[in-house]
């Protein structure tokens, strides 16, 4: 299942002029992001989905299904725009 597959984060992150953070992947493309996304980002260093679903789940009073379901949509995002591998 591609659930099991280890990430970790490509590219970095910074600020907009304005000072919106961006996450930035290799090829310099940039992408609007919240606090949140950045904090779900960080964690991804050679961990799976559940994993990461497992640490936030243990940080933040969710229902770890929905949790999950946030968890995978945002994967497969950052997954396209080359900022987890």
């Amino acid at each position: 299942m591609g659930e099991e597959k280890r990430l970790s984060k490509r590219g970095w992150v910074t600020q907009s002029p304005e000072g919106d953070l961006l996450l930035v992947n290799d090829k310099g493309t940039a992408y609007k992001v919240s606090e949140s996304v950045v904090a779900v980002w960080n964690i991804f260093e050679d961990k799976t989905v559940e994993e990461v679903v497992n640490e936030i789940a243990s940080q933040v009073d969710v229902d770890i299904n929905e949790l999950r379901e946030v968890v995978k949509q945002l994967t497969s995002q950052l997954q396209e725009a080359e900022l987890l591998a």
